[in-house]
């Protein structure tokens, strides 16, 4: 048995069939707000005729109920926008302050035509009767709608927004298919009058030849800069890399001598190159023949560049490639020449800026 049924026994027999339905109480509130918006209605009806016939008089003519309807139908239209906006605070007001604006003009209207016919009643009882049905009908909007706390109209105006921006989508997509379609239909008719027709046809091609502008020397002397910058902080982010992998500073500077120098690219670092995991990277094609001979010098300004700068790892690195005893003097002298030419290639500014936080890594 359902909500809806109940159980009744007649004669000894007992049958199922439908209960009514439980009234409804009497909303009071409701009965009073349609009584209040009847009553309101009857009375601008009742105010926007008298307007009209009292402004036709001084209008004349039968042209003149025509414009003294628009007096008194022109604030209740703002009435109706009340209503619409009554969620949005911005917009009712924009409409409020219209509303009392024109009838501010229908009262002054209906006190001319009072005081031209010399009838102060009119004069004065005829911008009351405006205005009594303005306030009424204020009093009731006012009744019916909640003012909204800051958050939930905020809430409200994201709402807004993302519908009127759908709208605005819808709106635009349908003028779009409507010109298609409009060009589609004129196509065909003059395809159907003149045969088939190519869009490209009789267009004649217009070409526009440029001399390419030459490169300032300035902007090629920048670039060249940066990408000396990034391949010095990607040599010490990689060599510190490898030394945390456990290859030491003489293997990679010894390979390096035998193989083709990458050409340099301004892709940003990997995590390999800034200490993270380390990731395959692509071989580098060996050179054809035996591989260049590399100085004393060429060493140690090479280890000094990858961030190899005490002067003992450098020379049991330099020893190590080149296969033999080389001189502290020597290592230091060459030591001291990479410095300046470090310090004087950055510059005052910058000097510092490119550190490595580990150079005498204990597994180089």
């Amino acid at each position: 048995m359902s909500a809806r049924t109940r159980l009744v026994t007649v004669a000894g027999r007992t049958r199922e069939i439908p209960a009514p339905p439980p009234a409804l109480p009497t909303d009071w509130r409701e009965i009073g707000l349609r009584a209040a918006l009847t009553v309101a209605g009857l009375i601008t009806v009742a105010t926007v005729v008298y307007s009209t016939m009292t402004i036709s008089g001084l209008l004349g003519g039968w042209w003149g109920y025509a414009g003294g309807s628009v007096f008194d139908a022109a604030w209740v239209v703002t009435l109706l926008l009340a209503v619409v906006h009554r969620y949005d605070p911005a917009q009712r007001r924009a409409a409020d302050t219209a509303g009392w604006w024109l009838l501010a003009a229908s009262m002054a209207v209906l006190a001319v035509h009072g005081i031209r016919v010399h009838d102060w009643g009119q004069a004065v009882g005829g911008p009351a009767v405006s205005l009594v049905a303005k306030i009424l009908w204020h009093t009731v909007l006012s009744s019916m709608s909640r003012p909204l706390s800051a958050d939930a109209a905020a809430w409200l105006a994201a709402e807004r927004d993302e519908a009127y921006a759908e709208l605005a989508v819808a709106d635009t997509a349908t003028q779009v298919l409507r010109s298609r379609g409009r060009a589609a239909q004129v196509r065909a008719a003059l395809e159907a009058q003149y045969g088939a027709l190519d869009a490209a046809q009789g267009r004649a091609d217009v070409r526009v030849e440029r001399t390419p502008e030459p490169e300032p020397e300035h902007s090629r002397a920048a670039e060249l800069r940066e990408r000396a910058i990034v391949d010095q902080r990607r040599a010490a982010a990689s060599l510190e890399a490898a030394a945390d992998a456990g290859i030491p500073a003489a293997d990679i500077l010894s390979a390096s001598t035998r193989t083709r120098p990458e050409t340099p690219t301004d892709r940003p670092l990997t995590r390999a190159e800034t200490g993270g995991d380390l990731r395959p990277e692509p071989e580098r094609v060996p050179e054809q023949g035996p591989a260049p001979s590399l100085s004393l010098r060429s060493a140690v300004h090479r280890l000094h560049a990858i961030g190899v700068t005490d002067p003992a790892t450098v020379e049991r690195h330099a020893s190590a490639v080149l296969g033999r005893e080389v001189s502290r003097d020597s290592v230091d002298r060459y030591l001291r020449e990479a410095r300046q030419a470090q310090a004087s290639a950055k510059g005052p500014q910058e000097a510092g800026q490119f550190g490595f936080s580990r150079p005498n890594s204990p597994q180089e």
